[in-house]
């Protein structure tokens, strides 16, 4: 019995020891930024008693995986065992906007008080001017007194009601903008209440102890994406290249001045490999079994990010509204579309719908179903020269006109786009003949490096980016830039030239040795002599070597095309016909210094057996006969002009017709 009472006593003892549990206080000190889904890391100090403690880390981010949850920790103390648990009772503080507007509303309140007091002034004096005893007393006035006080009455009521009309206008004003600022916070307010994680760790200390405590967890609505900025001064300098990220995190949690790391890892995809299933042909449609590529709603997916264009144009579109729904067609979350046309949403475990929308253009509504959802927005029928769209937080207006150009912004603020066509970075080869369209030079790349972030960490699956000043990253799905890397790459520059089609060369830059810059497909900018040339896609999927980009026209270099008019002749020989055609390409290199370039032209190849083609003359082009096609890799020298004359023969019967030009 005694030994029973014994036991009982210390299970309720021990019990109770349990049942009190010590609040650590943390903060976020690292984050690791996956392309999908992010790793907090916080740290805390605990002072620990003999025995064992439960230990609690509140105030978690409600996206908290139970599953990756690591604690680990630094002192004369052990860790015995981690839970999770979801706090729904105490809720989070306001956010930064809340909490502005809570105080603008206050402010606004004090005001109206304030012109409220002085408006009742204005109105007891006029009521007290309104009464004749004021005036009149018990003795009567005569004419000229009671004139003259009539007029100074007058005068002051006058002057009264006008200051009761500006009290009542300011009142107006002030209650107006209130108005909107509650609409705001209730709009803000009005979202579901997003709990709180907590994190309950039991140690043991066999002595009282003070010690660290570190934890790390995986929390899905945060991502980042690569962007590039590439720039060339001239022709004779290096190619500068500016690696950047676009972070955005809406975890509920704000990263304030936290170490920053970016990883090109992606915990959010199935680390499963798709197995292949046969293939059972039978009469009728396909028998397949297994995967199905998602078509609706993927509850898999924890953010989008895409590009919204024009369906014209094919530009980017900024300012576009992208909007989250759920189920019942509630706003979840939303955020727009930058300058180039880049948007990132989070979704939470609510959302359903993406839809677009922006003035003078026909909104879409899309499931979610993939990580990344490019849209194409078609113009309406009625087509608006300018549109102005209110900026919420910042107070300032967008005039963008209907053609592109620039847009003007307040305060002051100016972006420039380009009409040109996207062009696309690929890793191949030019195909302008068989051998490299670049020649044979080899080219030692990389000899300067300005590098924001730390020295990259290569893992077996990934590679990681420690950014090395800390960065504040707040809890509002928009996207923050982060700097990376800078990289000054020795590149070859040629023109190249299709006369026949365009008579403007373009430029190209060729870039060798990036393999080692742990490069990601993503947009690039690209700026040639100080001016920005266009938007362009950095494609990694190509199976050359090196990086081709384009830089644009280049009126330096004019290129023209004319027929030879004395070469050009026909003649008839019993049943055949034999036409001769002669061009020349005459090239002006008008830049200072010396430019390689590349001309492509083309003699026509023939498909059946009573049509013959001769190749007259090439002026040292090398010809591909298969393909029909002339190609000359010269220097030309500034300054000068060079020509490349070529001409064919062809003999068809005489009675058919061929077009030759």
């Amino acid at each position: 019995m005694i030994r029973n009472l014994l036991f009982t006593s210390l299970a309720l003892l021990s019990s109770g020891i349990h049942a009190v549990e010590q609040p650590v206080t943390t903060s976020i000190t690292a984050v690791k930024v996956f392309l999908s889904g992010a790793e907090v890391t916080r740290t805390g100090k605990l002072d620990l008693a003999k025995g064992t403690s439960t230990v609690v880390l509140a105030g978690l981010s409600e996206e908290v995986d139970p599953s990756n949850i690591q604690v680990s920790g630094s002192g004369a103390f052990t860790i015995l065992g981690v839970q999770h648990r979801l706090n729904y009772l105490e809720e989070k503080q306001d956010r930064a906007e809340v909490a502005d507007l809570k105080d603008r509303i206050k402010a606004l309140t004090a005001d109206i008080t304030k012109e409220q007091s002085l408006l009742n002034v204005l109105e007891k004096e006029d009521a007290r001017l309104s009464k004749n005893e004021v005036v009149a007393g018990q003795q009567g006035l005569g004419l000229e007194q009671l004139r003259s006080i009539n007029e100074y009455l007058q005068a002051r009521q006058e002057a009264l009601a006008l200051k009761r009309n500006e009290r009542n206008d300011r009142i107006v004003e002030l209650r107006e903008a209130m108005n909107k600022l509650n609409l705001q916070l209730g709009q803000l307010q009005g979202r579901k209440t997003r709990p709180t994680s907590e994190v309950v760790v039991e140690v043991s200390a066999n002595a009282a102890v003070e010690g660290t405590l570190v934890v790390k967890y995986l929390v899905r609505s945060a991502g980042w994406s690569p962007n590039y900025d590439i720039r060339v001064a001239d022709i004779t300098k290096p190619l500068q290249l500016t690696y950047k990220a676009q972070v955005f995190q809406n975890t509920g949690e704000d990263w304030n001045k936290v170490q920053l790391a970016l990883s090109s890892g992606d915990p959010d995809k199935d680390a499963t490999m798709p197995e292949l299933y046969p293939w059972r042909l039978d009469f009728g449609y396909a028998q397949t079994t297994g995967y199905v590529a998602p078509t609706a709603f993927n509850a898999s997916i924890h953010d989008v990010r895409g590009i919204i264009r024009d369906a014209n144009t094919g530009e980017p579109l900024p300012f576009v509204n992208v909007v989250l729904l759920d189920a019942s067609g509630r706003v979840v979350n939303g955020t727009a579309s930058n300058v180039d046309g880049y948007y990132a949403i989070a979704i939470p475990a609510a959302g359903r719908t993406i839809q677009i929308s922006s003035v003078g253009y026909g909104s879409q509504t899309m499931a979610i179903s993939n990580g990344t959802m490019n849209v194409n927005l078609a113009q309406n029928a009625v087509q608006l020269s300018e549109v102005t769209i209110a900026q919420n937080q910042a107070n300032a207006s967008y005039l963008i006109g209907a053609s592109p150009g620039v847009v003007q912004l307040s305060p002051a603020q100016t972006y420039t786009w380009d009409a040109k066509p996207s062009r696309r970075i690929r890793r191949q080869k030019m195909e302008y003949g068989e051998d490299d369209a670049f020649g044979s030079e080899n080219v030692t790349n990389t000899t300067a490096s300005t590098t924001v972030a730390a020295s990259v960490v290569q893992r077996t699956t990934n590679f990681e980016f420690p950014i090395s000043v800390p960065y504040t990253i707040p809890s509002d799905g928009q996207n923050h830039q982060v700097g990376v890397q800078e990289n000054e790459l020795v590149s070859t520059y040629k023109y190249y030239c299709t006369p026949k089609l365009d008579l403007d060369a373009f430029l190209f830059a060729q870039v060798t040795g990036w393999e080692g810059m742990n490069l990601l497909a993503g947009p690039a900018y690209i700026y040639f002599e100080g001016t920005f040339v266009g938007e362009s896609l950095l494609d990694l999927t190509g199976a050359g070597d090196t990086l081709d980009i384009s830089l644009g026209r280049d009126q330096g270099v004019s290129v023209q095309r004319t027929k030879r008019k004395d070469y050009c002749q026909q003649q008839v020989i019993g049943g055949k016909r034999t036409e001769s055609v002669g061009w020349e390409i005459a090239v002006r290199n008008n830049k200072p210094q010396a430019v390689d370039l590349v001309l492509t032209d083309q003699y026509p190849v023939p498909v059946r057996s009573e049509i013959e083609v001769k190749l007259d003359d090439t002026s040292g082009a090398k010809v591909n006969a298969e393909k029909g096609s002339l190609t000359w890799k010269v220097l030309v020298e500034p300054r000068t002009n060079r020509q490349f004359p070529f001409g064919y023969s062809v003999k068809v019967p005489k009675d058919q017709v061929v077009v030759l030009e």
